[in-house]
């Protein structure tokens, strides 16, 4: 069971929670792409693997504002980490988990620049500036991400 594995992993007792609402008040990613602490606790609570398998829990920011605010001292962070790892040990890392790795495997040390071209799959020279005239190329022939092209669009227009 879900509730258990989180437990044993984060050392958050999910049965605790008793839906007060206090995480989601707090949060500053509510609401972004369905992504609801609230609803997920109890999604864990009731084993509902599409917690997991939806992955929404990455949505989190982890800045612990929930965790402050809990009546009952539980942390949302720290069950969206063991959701994270679950999923992990389910399909393996994703693309950006392998990227951190061969980061740490190479040189010791994580530069986030490398590790998210590493991720896009582009070569690092595009760290010697020719990443935004590339980038421009990118949004322009639709080869990026629908949803992040339209909230691009949006932030403009705002």
């Amino acid at each position: 069971m879900i509730a258990q594995e989180v437990k044993r992993i984060s050392g958050q007792d999910v049965e605790l929670c008793y839906q007060c609402g206090e995480c989601v008040s707090s949060c500053q990613a509510a609401g972004i792409g369905g992504f609801n602490p609230m609803a997920m606790m109890h999604m864990v609570q009731l084993g509902m693997e599409e917690v997991v398998e939806g992955r929404v829990f990455e949505t989190c920011l982890h800045c612990y504002l929930c965790s402050v605010r809990c009546p009952q001292g539980l942390s949302f962070p720290e069950v969206a980490t063991a959701l994270s790892n679950i999923w992990t040990r389910r399909h393996g890392p994703d693309r950006i988990e392998r990227a951190f790795l061969s980061q740490i495997r190479e040189k010791g040390f994580v530069n986030p620049v490398r590790v998210a071209l590493a991720a896009s799959g582009l070569p690092s020279a595009w760290m010697l500036g020719r990443g935004l005239r590339l980038a421009k190329h990118a949004f322009e022939s639709g080869r990026v991400n629908p949803r992040l092209l339209q909230e691009v669009r949006r932030i403009v227009r705002e």
